[in-house]
């Protein structure tokens, strides 16, 4: 079978919540108003209470507290707010999976990780908006979730990488495509825009342009992400390429900050996205 045909026997379960497609037609719409919006998250108490403790954190950096859906959407914008409520509905429709046969930790962490580090990166190439970097992060491993609801015992399998024998290059093994080319189909599928769906895509291409910031950012960031949750098995000189860098005029302590940022952030950013995986910390 293929990536799409995986994507396919999946997008019924895989199904965004409701209130997240209602946010998304008002988001896209050109006469809704902003309290028009706030009024359908506020109708999901647990999307509301998760997007103003994300709209609160550090992530964000505000100098004043947002108490209230109607602040989010004035101080951070339609677009950064509609990356937050999209990221709790993903959240939610990967809780529907029974994730048993795979280290779900490890899922999550390195999701959240690739997200913050992507989102770093983005403003320290003040590259805008930066949020979409951090959705695109945040969805680079989705389709892990696409073959683990598929095929459980395919999914294990493909957890057994090695120094020699990296992630994705086992996914393509032991699936004739990776997780990146399956999760792009999930996100056509959801209708996510081009700007999310192709540095998914092309995270793992060793084809690097340099008018194409995104696909560079998210390639970095994932590669930052594995090295930061398997410093057993890799490190940053083994993953990363230095003509990446080059591209991005980036430098090794940008690099280093951003590991930080993700560090110090990831434990908080998981406590809200999944709880169940942060309460046994």
């Amino acid at each position: 079978m293929k990536a799409l045909q995986y994507a396919q026997s999946v997008a019924d379960l895989f199904a965004l919540p409701e209130g997240y497609l209602r946010v998304k037609q008002l988001m896209d719409s050109d006469t809704a108003s902003l309290d028009e919006i706030a009024d359908v998250i506020l109708l999901d108490p647990v999307l509301t209470s998760k997007l103003l403790k994300l709209a609160n954190s550090a992530i964000y950096s505000l100098p004043y507290q947002v108490e209230s859906v109607s602040k989010a959407l004035l101080v951070l914008g339609k677009t950064q707010v509609y990356n937050l409520v999209l990221s709790i509905g993903i959240a939610s429709a990967c809780s529907r999976v029974d994730t048993s046969a795979i280290d779900l930790e490890r899922f999550w962490e390195q999701s959240i990780n690739a997200a913050l580090i992507a989102k770093f990166l983005a403003q320290q190439c003040q590259l805008k908006p930066a949020d979409r970097y951090y959705v695109a992060g945040l969805l680079h491993n989705i389709g892990e979730m696409v073959v683990l609801n598929f095929d459980a015992e395919q999914a294990k399998q493909c957890q057994q990488y090695s120094a020699e024998v990296r992630p994705w290059q086992l996914q393509q093994s032991l699936l004739g495509f990776t997780y990146a080319e399956c999760g792009a189909e999930l996100l056509h599928l959801w209708q996510l825009p081009d700007s999310i769906i192709e540095p998914v895509a092309l995270q793992h291409s060793s084809r690097f342009d340099q008018k194409n910031k995104a696909q560079l950012v998210i390639h970095l960031a994932v590669r930052l992400a594995l090295a930061n949750q398997h410093p057993d098995i890799y490190n940053t000189r083994q993953l990363v390429d230095p003509f990446v860098l080059e591209l991005l005029n980036l430098t090794q302590q940008d690099i280093i900050r951003a590991i930080d940022f993700c560090n110090t952030e990831g434990l908080f950013l998981l406590s809200v996205l999944n709880p169940r995986i942060s309460t046994i910390y």
